[in-house]
């Protein structure tokens, strides 16, 4: 499959218009034609160099070199002194589909191929082609004519297939070249252009390919780089902000603390105080995500001190103090050296007790925000230590569940609160049935997660239930009298006692613990499953 064809459903024809076989003299240059909108370049015998207006070196050019232009390319291809170089030229247009209709094509002038350069290791078929397309080009036999068109598709046929193959290779050896350079040079100005040219590929095909191999943008890892090494500096020395700025690649300390506070949550200086100063937190929402990085809060919201004491049954969670909102004075008294809170409003309220650091909820799933607040604490190691314990603990957990549930069979999380019903998805309750222990949702679920691969939970109503039938029905009660009510009322409706799940007995009852979503739970929830299907295989 073409470069451009990934791009568009509906792909552009290409139709040859002539061509020419170039035979360079050794030291003699040739000037790329503007008369054609496109023209496909490929080195026969001999070398050279390609040099281009825009790029600011000069190119290897030699058996297998392939150059795509435009009609606005200005180039020349130059031969070395010992020998004779050979290429062709095709001039050639291309058509696009006009306003989105499939049938009616017009020329496209704005038309590019992803990478317009490649390095064919076996071009003999190409030659071939070139050189037959050569023999008939003056023929004005209309089957002639046809054969040749035919020939010039096959000809980039071949580029494309085999030359995206090693241009997948080449590229991916260029990432991690200019990954190097940016790490060399992060104090530096660099730009796209900066970038892609030294990849050798051009500044979008660059951009595609990097953010394939990094999972982001050239720009936003040069950004993320130059935050990383920012932090550290902030950490380890007593720098001016101004001075770690400069170090990092930022001319302005004020635009460098407004794209610090992006990417971290809080300012340069705010940051370089937690990271200085005895950690004492005070947290709204993120209690057991610092409990798993060994940093005990001195306040916490009170819902989530008593969990921590009743249900997780953390011995430490005693000398926490529960708050409330509501309650500044006391927040005050504890002295914090950081607020952490996934409530934005909370920031105004409590910027004047301690820097605030808010987090959205949303935002990332349990991995990311633990990463998140490690890295804002310098406990990274911390992080990455239990994400590895708590991976083996799945490992393990998934071995026995997979002798509980076959892969065949689909499973359902239903939630039941006191006037609502939510069907699961991968955060939650479905983060460890779903993503961690990888059993397979109903194919109402499976479409969701395929369209958000976050998504959270869809409100069901009763009559609607069975939309989202399967063999097993992990049912999660919220713990108030109106939602098991609602239960019991739920489960004497017909259209339930249908429900397959039910008919084989396969349905599971969920404690508190699965309704929370942090490190401390998941690994509860782990201990639980084998609890849970245990205590169905015995009963």
């Amino acid at each position: 499959m073409s470069d451009h064809q990934a791009q568009n459903p509906s792909p552009p024809l290409f139709l040859l218009k002539g061509m020419q076989h170039v035979a360079l003299p050794p030291r003699h240059t040739w000037s790329l034609p503007c008369a054609s909108p496109h023209t496909l370049l490929l080195a026969a015998e001999g070398n050279g160099y390609w040099q281009a207006a825009d790029m600011p070196d000069s190119c290897a050019w030699s058996p297998g070199s392939v150059r795509f232009a435009t009609e606005k390319t200005v180039a020349t291809i130059a031969a070395d002194s010992g020998s004779t170089l050979s290429f062709f030229a095709f001039y050639f247009d291309v058509l696009e589909p006009e306003g989105g209709v499939s049938n009616s094509y017009s020329p496209s002038r704005s038309w590019k191929p992803n990478n317009d350069s490649y390095q064919l290791h076996s071009p003999h078929r190409c030659f071939e082609l070139a050189f037959a397309l050569l023999a008939d080009q003056q023929s004005q036999n209309p089957l002639d004519v046809l054969q040749n068109q035919i020939r010039f598709q096959q000809l980039l046929h071949i580029i494309w297939r085999t030359g995206s193959t090693q241009a997948s290779v080449e590229s991916e050896k260029a990432i991690q070249q200019t990954l190097s350079y940016i790490h060399a040079n992060y104090a530096s100005s660099l730009s796209l252009t900066d970038l892609a040219n030294q990849a050798g590929l051009t500044p979008r095909y660059y951009t595609e390919v990097f953010k394939k191999n990094v999972g982001k943008s050239p720009i936003e890892y040069v950004t993320s780089y130059r935050i990383d090494q920012a932090k550290k500096l902030l950490r380890e020395s007593k720098k001016r902000l101004r001075e770690v700025a400069h170090l990092v690649g930022y001319e302005d300390e004020f635009y460098f603390s407004r794209r610090f506070k992006q990417k971290v949550g809080v300012s340069p200086t705010v940051f370089a105080k937690v990271s200085q100063r005895l950690i004492a937190p005070v947290t709204f929402q993120y209690t057991e995500y610092l409990m798993a990085l060994g940093i005990k809060p001195v306040g916490a919201k009170e819902d989530q001190v008593q969990y921590m004491r009743e249900q997780l049954q953390v011995k430490e969670a005693k000398d926490i103090m529960a708050l409330s909102r509501t309650c500044p004075e006391l927040i005050k008294s504890l002295q914090p050296s950081i607020i952490l809170t996934d409530y934005h409003k909370d920031s105004a309220a409590f910027s004047s007790i301690a820097p605030t650091c808010t987090l959205r909820w949303l935002d990332a799933d349990v991995f990311g925000h633990l990463l998140h607040i490690a890295d804002l604490f310098g406990q990274k190691d911390k992080a990455l230590s239990w994400i590895k314990q708590h991976e083996l603990k799945v490992q393990k957990t998934k071995r026995y569940v997979d002798t509980c549930i076959p892969r065949e069979e689909t499973v359902a999380i239903l939630n039941v609160r006191p006037s609502h019903l939510f069907a699961y998805g991968v955060r939650n309750i479905g983060h460890v049935l779903y993503k961690s222990l990888q059993l397979t949702p109903p194919r109402m679920i499976q479409e969701k997660i395929k369209r958000d691969p976050n998504f959270w939970a869809v409100p069901v109503q009763e009559e609607q239930v069975s939309e989202y039938a399967a063999d097993w029905l992990f049912v999660h009660v919220f713990d108030d009298d109106l939602s098991r009510a609602h239960y019991q009322a739920l489960t004497k409706r017909e259209d339930w006692q249908r429900l397959p799940a039910v008919q084989k007995g396969q349905v599971v009852m969920l404690s508190t613990v699965w309704f929370a979503y942090d490190p401390l739970s998941l690994d509860a929830q782990l201990d639980e499953a084998i609890l849970l299907l245990n205590r169905h295989k015995s009963s």
